[in-house]
């Protein structure tokens, strides 16, 4: 009787552990501290979601607000909810973003179009090259994959478009898996509200 105790003991800790955080693939990215941060990240993006689409399960509502994102069907104001402004703030001071500068090309075309002098961009907030490669390396869907292989090579490239890889590339069942998520809340949900901050 005492090792059957045991054993169911030593059983649910074990799953409480292992629940805890599904984000333990990241460790080899980033601090274990840096992971809670991200992981009350994914949880306030997660309850936000579920009340703008209320009757949806978890994986729906992040298809429905893909689709909707890259139809620019989604207000600012989704975006820069001031409850979620300490957790952005906390995000945004993780050493995973980098700020990417307009190309000298573009803004050569802009002084060839209109004659002026262009003004100097302040940049656009991104995920850097190494944490997206990282994350390339822990995800197995083809549509994220994509996602990140092109933003590291065009930085600048339009979110809406890039958030295309990931709708064509993905189903309910990838995203249950909480790094899939994970992934579509930085580069897209916190990347987002960021650069609109600015």
């Amino acid at each position: 009787m005492k090792k059957l105790v045991l054993a169911l003991i030593l059983m649910s800790f074990s799953c409480c552990s292992s629940q805890k955080t599904k984000l333990n693939g990241l460790k080899i990215c980033l601090k274990k501290e840096d992971i809670s941060i991200l992981e009350k990240g994914l949880a306030d993006f997660e309850s936000r979601l579920g009340n703008k689409y209320k009757g949806m399960d978890k994986e729906e509502s992040y298809i429905q607000f893909l689709s909707e994102f890259i139809n620019n069907d989604i207000s600012p104001d989704f975006f820069l909810n001031p409850e979620l402004e300490s957790t952005r703030g906390k995000i945004k001071e993780l050493r995973i973003w980098t700020m990417t500068e307009e190309s000298d090309e573009s803004m050569e075309a802009e002084i060839r179009l209109d004659g002026s002098e262009p003004e100097k961009s302040l940049g656009i907030l991104t995920l850097t090259n190494e944490f997206q490669n990282c994350l390339i390396d822990k995800i197995s869907n083809d549509g994220i994959k994509n996602f990140l292989a092109v933003r590291t090579k065009v930085p600048n490239i339009s979110s809406g478009l890039s958030a295309k890889y990931i709708l064509d590339g993905i189903d309910e069942k990838d995203l249950k898996d909480e790094t899939n998520r994970l992934v579509i809340v930085l580069g897209i949900y916190y990347e987002f509200s960021l650069n609109l901050e600015k």
